[in-house]
């Protein structure tokens, strides 16, 4: 194969020719040197990968801990874990903020630790940089790492801060003790009275000098010892700039405005609502400008509500209504209620004490009546929509005094739309302060006396009117005993209620409930026509078809035997028998309620399980036992 002689491609005499013999020479040479580089790269590569393998080891070895040759604050933390560094490294900044500082001014001294001037060490902080040593991101940066731990080279500082809060705090206790604390003009408002305090120039702690040295001096983690850094300060706010202030003040509080609500009117003193006049600063402005009257609106309307309220403030009063056979009309006219509008009475009264003085009528809000004698046609009531009546004659004065009481205290009762008719709080608590005198009464098994007896008269009068309505009955109480009054005029047994007022809890239980299903109010109108008691219910035209069918009778129960009761208010020898034998039975009514289409709007029953009853006899106390 023939050797291309070398050439000078760019033409003219050619700068020199090699023979083919010294060609292959030198082919020669490059072939020993390529061998040569094969080698030594061969030998780099070997040392690489042991240094990655002895590297990968060494990162294993260390995987929790610190890697060796590392300090923190000269505190050396090689090969722990970072519990192990973290009671290292707080005891070492235990020591440094343990250090006193020292502070010479004003012939006085000073010696706090650098903790009481807000220096603390961020222990977790300080770790962290120790353990990032060998766990960068870049493998040439880990292996940089390593070998600077190794070498001794990484000593990290102990990360210190200073808390400017607690620094401001010690600053503060120092200006007391300098006692040359600058203050602005102060102009105070009390007991109608308005005074200026002049300013005062004074000489206080300079913090961010302080704060400056102390940073200087924890470079090498040692506390300063040198002359106080303080500074003169000059007040922002002069006696002259307050002048104009206090002269408006003064003026506002030269004389009393008087406040009126209705008939009604009040004096407020100068002295009172200058209690809430103050000044404020504008610190974007100087002198006079700066300084502005403020009255705190809060506190004085917190202030006006307790005076005034208790006078102003009363609740609404519902129009009492009747039916007078085509319509409703007011018996007792609505009243609207008022309630104080104390932050609108502030601004007005701050108005007229900073103003020309006028009186000011106390702002309200009015509070309108859910039955507004104006608008009875809201109420929604067209139509008599069921009657109940029932028969009490024969009842003793007592009785017939209890029935007229709660017939006109249930009189004009109304139920709002959706709302539950309740017996018991429509009369109130029975007892001497609404009329009820003592009267006949079940209680429990036995015939007793108690106000209000003859009261379930009522109450079964308006279970009439309510049940033949068709209106959902939500809680009844048939009496336990069958009772002649409520079977007079020829009422069937079984048609009554029963109420009861526990003692000490008069709405607890034993009440009769009905609900209104209507958008509109109901009205209950209730009245004595002797010796009869006649309930009515006027409301929405719901066009209702009530069907209650015959009494259903069931088991019956044989009287009990006869029992005495000893009086020993009877004279002796005497027996009367005071209540008579009956016998129990059970008994129910079925009602289906029908819709103006026909539709069953409700279907329910009424039942009633009267006990038996025995023979009582009242006897003296020497007739007991005979």
């Amino acid at each position: 194969m023939a050797q291309t002689p070398l050439t000078h491609t760019s033409g003219g005499p050619l700068a020199g020719s090699w023979p083919f013999k010294q060609s292959i020479d030198t082919t020669s040479s490059a072939r020993s040197l390529g061998h040569i580089g094969s080698r030594i790269v061969l030998a780099f590569a070997l040392i690489a990968i042991a240094a990655a393998g002895s590297l990968f080891a060494f990162r294993v070895a260390y995987s929790n801990e610190i890697y060796p040759g590392t300090r923190v604050g000269g505190v050396d933390v090689s090969g722990m874990t970072r519990t192990e560094a973290t009671r290292a490294l707080q005891a070492k900044a235990d020591e440094i903020t343990a250090q006193r500082a020292y502070f010479d001014g004003f012939d006085q001294h000073w010696a706090p630790t650098l903790a009481e001037l807000g220096v603390t060490a961020d222990i977790d902080a300080s770790i962290d940089q120790a353990m990032a040593i060998g766990r960068e991101d870049s493998s040439a940066d880990r292996l940089s790492s390593v070998v600077s731990s190794l070498s001794g080279e990484r000593d990290l500082p102990l990360q210190l801060t200073i808390n400017p809060e607690k620094l401001s705090n010690w600053s503060a206790t120092v200006n007391n003790d300098i006692n040359l604390i600058p203050h602005d003009a102060i102009l105070t408002v009390e007991n109608g009275q308005v005074t200026i305090l002049p300013e005062s120039n004074g000489t206080i702690v300079d913090e961010a000098a302080m704060q400056t040295v102390i940073e200087e001096n924890l470079l090498t983690m040692q506390a300063p010892t040198q002359a106080l850094p303080t500074v003169f300060k000059l007040p922002s706010i002069h006696a002259s700039d307050l002048e104009p202030v206090q002269a408006l003040i003064t003026n506002a509080l030269s004389s009393p405005v008087t406040v009126t609500f209705g008939s009604q009117s009040w004096t407020i003193k100068p002295e009172d609502f200058g209690q809430f006049v103050t000044t404020s600063i504008d610190p974007t402005k100087t002198g006079a400008e700066s300084v502005s009257i403020e009255v705190d609106q809060e506190s004085l309307s917190s202030w006006l509500n307790s005076q005034f309220a208790g006078s102003v403030n009363s609740d609404p009063k519902n129009a009492r209504v009747a039916w007078d056979g085509e319509k409703l009309f007011a018996t007792v006219d609505s009243v609207d209620g008022a309630k104080l509008r104390p932050i609108a009475m502030a601004e007005a009264v701050s108005a007229s004490f900073l103003g020309d003085h006028e009186p000011v009528q106390i702002p309200v809000t009015v509070l309108k009546p859910d039955v507004d004698g104006d608008n009875l046609d809201a109420l929604g009531i067209t139509t008599k929509l069921g009657v109940g009546t029932s028969n009490f004659d024969g009842s003793d004065d007592a009785r017939s005094i209890n029935i007229a009481v709660g017939a006109e205290l249930l009189n004009g009762t109304l139920i709002p739309p959706h709302g539950t008719f309740s017996f018991n709080h429509s009369i109130g608590v029975i007892g001497p302060d609404l009329g009820f005198v003592e009267g006949q009464v079940i209680d429990g098994e036995k015939i007793g006396r108690d106000y209000g007896g003859g009261i379930c008269q009522v109450s079964t009068t308006v279970f009439r009117a309510a049940f033949y309505a068709g209106m959902p009955i939500v809680e009844g109480w048939p009496h336990r005993w069958r009772l002649g009054f409520y079977e007079l005029d020829g009422w069937t047994a079984g048609l009554d209620a029963s109420i009861m007022q526990p003692e000490g809890d008069p709405f607890g239980g034993g009440d009769f409930r009905f609900e209104n299903p209507t958008d509109s109010w109901m009205l209950i109108e209730s009245y004595v026509e002797y010796p009869r008691v006649i309930v009515i219910i006027y409301g929405a035209d719901l066009g209702y078809t009530v069907d209650v069918s015959d009494p259903v009778y069931g088991a019956t129960y044989e009287p009990l035997g006869p029992s005495r009761v000893v009086d020993s208010t009877l004279p002796a020898g005497t027996m009367i028998q005071s209540e008579w034998a009956a016998p129990g039975m059970d008994i129910v009514y079925y009602r289906t309620v029908y819709g103006p289409d026909g539709e069953v709007v409700l279907s329910d029953d009424w039942e009633t399980n009267f006990y038996a009853r025995g023979d009582v006899y009242k006897v003296s106390p020497d007739m007991a036992g005979q």
